[in-house]
């Protein structure tokens, strides 16, 4: 007889040495039920000497019992394990499961194993205390499978009345769920987190978890129930870091609302500013005393209610802080959605090698996250790039992949994703046969969208129903709005002008994309370029026989387009400049001094009696010199005027 090892995780047992049957059977079951059958282990989980634990395993040997490779028939470790007492075997369990928790993450798996045999009989605060511990490492390490096995077996088998702690718990399962990329999953937690969290009154758990439901920004937008959860938490108080951060959540959940969706695929939206951007600027102007976290959850939420053209200065700094912040944080989600942005900035700006560098960001981030949800958002926007080196079989392999992965991920608006990328090779070929089948009716829920409906309207055009065209054209002008991709459907509409030779829809284009000549018409996500502004600008130029400015947009187009690499644009400029070649030049258009400085003030917004006044001329003299104006510049009316002048060089931006 012998006393066992001291050890305090050992599963004590003595072994009758005058039993040789005994001495060999016992701690080789014991070493089996453990799942390790090293002498290491055996003496370990058997509370023998190694020695001991050597003899045994060399007896198994030579009885045949452990075969020459080292394995054991299952039916004989089955009737070896058998012979071990029922609380012994779950005694053992529990000593693997401790032991493993012990030895790290890589062996989580296994103990999560030998938990789920231990957990009648080890106490529930030790059990809890050990998956909440290798949960949250699990997390911490990007290991979302083992995060969300631990986590989902502490909400099993808490039956503690400790409401605030089982909702923490409940927030960090949504996290692991949301890295799986189970997004509704991951909502469903957090949904009864905030429950517990009001029934315990506890505002940090409640907000929590309601600014958790807000995210991912764009998913499931304007949803109803994130907007009531955060009103719940905000009417809960807090310190003045929950409130930055509750600001934060609601602008992201305010921008937009869906206005159309079809078998769980939403397909267009309505935007918000009005009450998204002071929420996004409240908590961008309280956020420096906050943490990282809520700084980076702060310039993400402002990036993401802030996509108007107005703002591009301004978004590519808060993209880059939020990029920063999410670095520092080692945050997936925030860095690749910061990558994003950044990439979209940096596209309208005309940056290509920022473009490039964000997407490598948001691509490597991704995979080495693993987290499906984030794959797909990466994808979209490398299927972007290839569209816009026009590489189709990337292109073609990246949807291939989106596809797959819609499938993991259940983005709502996935269908009109793939439609998007679908539609825009389809214009780039020109079939007028292809192009026809975009010829929706009025009632395709697709129509709600106004790049959508732009897109339609070009494919009427091009296959020769101009009437149909022009009230599609119109239609998308009226739905879109300075934070729905404003450049993008504003070109796209530029398009169906110069296509029909629509003069009056050629003046709206052109006075709608003036004052962006310098910038590049991407979608607000990164799905569509439609490459410089000045491109269509000097498109409908031509169709205005304005040449001056056309052969001015055309000298700011071409570099712009071989800098971002636009194939597309580059042959359209072509074509467009070997019109402009064959074309008559008109004469230069010659303003008086006066009639200069008037128009300096019509740009600066004075009416008629205001600029007399300034000028000390009567107000009809100033009417006279109106309409001499307009008449050179063969305009209708002031907005035109300026937009044109603009465009001419008669006026500059600081005018």
């Amino acid at each position: 007889m012998h006393e066992s090892v001291p050890y305090p995780w050992i599963v004590t047992t003595r072994v009758d040495s005058v039993d040789d049957d005994l001495a060999w059977r016992r701690p080789l079951a014991i070493g089996l039920v453990a799942g390790d059958r090293t002498v290491a282990g055996i003496a370990r989980y058997a509370g023998v000497h190694p020695r001991e634990a050597a003899d045994a395993l060399e007896t198994a040997r030579q009885r045949g019992v452990i075969e020459t490779d080292g394995t054991i028939d299952p039916l004989t470790a089955t009737n070896l394990i058998a012979d071990l007492p029922a609380d012994l075997v779950v005694d053992i369990h529990a000593a693997a499961a401790r032991h493993l928790f012990a030895a790290g993450p890589d062996r989580l798996p296994e103990a999560i194993d030998h938990v789920r045999s231990a957990v009648t009989t080890m106490p529930i605060a030790e059990l809890l205390t050990m998956v909440d511990r290798g949960g949250k490492l699990s997390l911490s390490l990007g290991d979302y499978a083992t995060a969300h096995e631990l986590l989902a077996l502490g909400v099993d088998y808490d039956t503690s009345n400790d409401l605030v702690t089982q909702g923490h718990r409940l927030c960090d399962l949504a996290n692991a769920a949301d890295g799986l990329g189970r997004v509704a999953e991951a909502r469903q937690h957090l949904a009864r987190a905030i429950n517990l969290g009001e029934m315990a009154n506890n505002s940090a758990l409640v907000a929590r978890a309601a600014i958790m439901h807000a995210l991912p920004a764009d998913w499931f937008a304007g949803d109803p129930r994130t907007l009531a959860f955060l009103q719940r938490a905000s009417s809960m108080g807090g310190d003045p870091q929950t409130r930055t951060a509750l600001a934060a959540a609601r602008a992201i959940a305010e921008i937009r609302i869906p206005v159309t969706s079809q078998g769980g695929h939403q397909w267009a939206w309505a935007t918000r500013p009005s009450i998204a951007h002071p929420l996004a600027e409240e908590a961008l102007a309280t956020c420096e005393t906050c943490s990282d976290e809520v700084k980076a959850l702060v310039h993400i939420a402002w990036r993401t209610t802030h996509r108007a053209p107005e703002f591009l200065e301004r978004r590519r700094q808060i993209s880059a802080r939020a990029g920063d912040l999410a670095q520092r944080l080692r945050f997936p989600t925030f860095q690749v959605e910061a990558a994003i942005w950044s990439a979209v900035d940096a596209l309208e700006a005309g940056d290509r090698a920022h473009f490039d560098e964000s997407l490598a960001v948001a691509r490597w981030v991704s995979r080495a996250d693993g987290n499906p949800r984030l794959r797909w958002r990466a994808l979209t926007l490398a299927a972007g790039a290839a569209l816009l080196d026009e590489d189709d079989d990337a292109l073609d392999a990246h949807r291939r992949e989106l596809k797959e992965f819609c499938e993991d991920v259940m983005s709502p608006g996935s269908l009109a994703v793939d439609s998007f990328f679908f539609g825009q090779q389809v214009i780039r070929r020109n079939d007028p046969d292809a192009l026809k089948a975009f010829r929706f009716p009025d009632d395709f829920a697709g129509l709600s969208h106004p790049m959508i409906r732009a897109s339609v309207a070009y494919a009427f055009a091009h296959t020769g129903d101009p009437e149909i065209a022009r009230r599609h054209a119109l239609h998308a002008l009226r739905q879109i709005d300075s934070e729905s991709s404003y450049l993008l459907v504003a070109t796209r509409v530029a398009a169906v002008a110069i296509e029909n030779r629509d003069l009056d829809l050629a003046r709206t284009c052109r006075q709608m994309l003036a004052p962006w000549w310098d910038r590049v018409a991407v979608d607000a996500n990164g799905w569509w370029c439609d490459g410089p502004v000045a491109a269509w600008l000097a498109g409908l130029c031509l169709v205005l026989d304005d040449h001056h400015a056309a052969r001015r947009y055309l000298d700011t187009a071409r570099p712009l387009a071989r800098t971002i690499n636009d194939v597309a644009s580059i042959r359209r400029l072509d074509v467009w400049e070997t019109a402009l070649d064959a074309s008559p030049v008109p004469p230069q258009i010659s303003l008086s001094d006066r009639e200069r400085r008037v128009l300096e003030l019509l740009a600066a917004g004075a009416t008629n009696p205001q600029i007399a006044s300034q000028l000390n001329f009567s107000t009809s003299t100033i009417r006279v010199d109106t309409i001499s104006i307009y008449r050179k510049l063969s305009v209708s009316g002031r907005a035109e005027a300026v937009a044109k002048a603009l465009s001419l060089g008669l006026l500059s931006a600081a005018d």
